[in-house]
């Protein structure tokens, strides 16, 4: 058995490794993300989540803006602990605590090329409910939150430039996931080097270049063992469980799939390979859904930190709607397709 799971989890990291894949499929993952980190102003989009901005705008921003601020799970605990603790609203607080590893840029992509379907729906349900719970949690806890806030500052957000330049040249290479053949995903591709040669200073390439690069060597090897080891571990879990745990379509199977994904620890980008392989062996779309949407945003450790930086009331509302809005997001990925 141990010599049939070796085999398994080498053939998948060979098909994985396959050279069109890497360079049209994995390489432009990393280079969005290098992009975020080195041609975005993360001061400037900070500046949307300061005491007195207004709440729809900031919640709205902090749902996306955990792609632009943080690529894994790990840095996004200190992040939202210093915007809580200087007063960013709870709703925009905890949106941007949702989105960063649930919306990490790498992650998108990567669910895209791993997944089809499966990851894009899981990249709009993290936007969608990264605002619902930014909404919810404004409308709960708010209002004791802006008494105590009176006096501060409106934000100064309006003053915020628009980074056109590099917003340019992110569109460009998601345009790569939007296109089908592999001719037109090189001509993409070469496009956005040579956007990035004439739009940018040598400096400001090269700290994409180096951004994409050390982003590539942190996570790839990870992600290679997640392949392995989410391969691996078919030939010792029996599919027939999985078929009956997470195979039928409903709500039940879907939530279950939700709280075991918040329980257990992923590092980053090791619930994709996962994901795949418990849908090989049987696992519906909406389980899997909710296991992608729940399992990077959660775990047993982030939850204890949770709860000590905002209480056990405000922090057992955020783990709640997580776990719940996460299967109710599989259902309805269900129910229309």
């Amino acid at each position: 058995m141990w010599q049939q799971a070796l085999r398994e989890g080498l053939n998948t990291i060979l098909t994985y490794l396959d050279p069109l894949h890497l360079l049209l499929g994995i390489a432009p993952a990393f280079l969005i993300s290098g992009a975020i980190a080195a041609l975005m102003d993360r001061e400037s989009i900070l500046r949307f989540f300061g005491p007195g901005a207004n709440k729809w705008i900031a919640i709205t921003i902090a749902s996306i803006a955990g792609a632009i601020l943080a690529v894994c799970s790990c840095s996004i605990l200190p992040m939202f602990t210093s915007m809580y603790k200087i007063g960013a609203g709870i709703g925009p607080a905890t949106s941007f605590l949702y989105s960063g590893p649930a919306i990490n840029t790498a992650a998108i992509f990567i669910s895209a090329a791993m997944l089809g379907k499966v990851g894009w729906a899981r990249s709009i349900s993290s936007i969608i409910i990264a605002l619902c719970i930014g909404i919810v949690m404004d409308l709960l806890f708010g209002k004791a939150q802006l008494k105590a806030m009176k006096g501060k500052a409106r934000s100064e957000s309006a003053k915020v430039p628009i980074p056109w330049k590099g917003l340019l040249v992110i569109f460009t290479m998601i345009a790569i996931y939007m296109v089908g053949a592999n001719l037109w995903k090189g001509i993409l591709l070469a496009a956005v080097i040579l956007l990035g040669h004439f739009l940018f200073e040598k400096e400001q390439r090269m700290s994409w270049y180096r951004e994409s690069w050390g982003l590539f060597k942190q996570i790839f090897p990870i992600l290679i063992a997640g392949v392995f080891v989410a391969s691996a571990l078919k030939v010792f879990v029996p599919a027939e469980m999985i078929v009956r745990i997470f195979g039928p379509k409903s709500f039940v199977s879907n939530i279950l799939a939700s709280i075991i994904g918040a329980i257990l620890y992923f590092s980053t980008l090791t619930e994709v390979p996962i994901t795949r392989s418990l849908i090989e062996m049987g696992m519906s779309s909406g389980s899997a859904i909710a296991f992608l949407l729940a399992g990077p945003a959660l775990s047993l450790p982030s939850m204890i930190l949770i709860n000590k930086i905002m209480g056990l009331k405000k922090g057992m509302t955020y783990i709640t709607l997580v776990v719940i809005f996460s299967a109710v997001a599989g259902s309805v990925y269900e129910l229309f397709f």
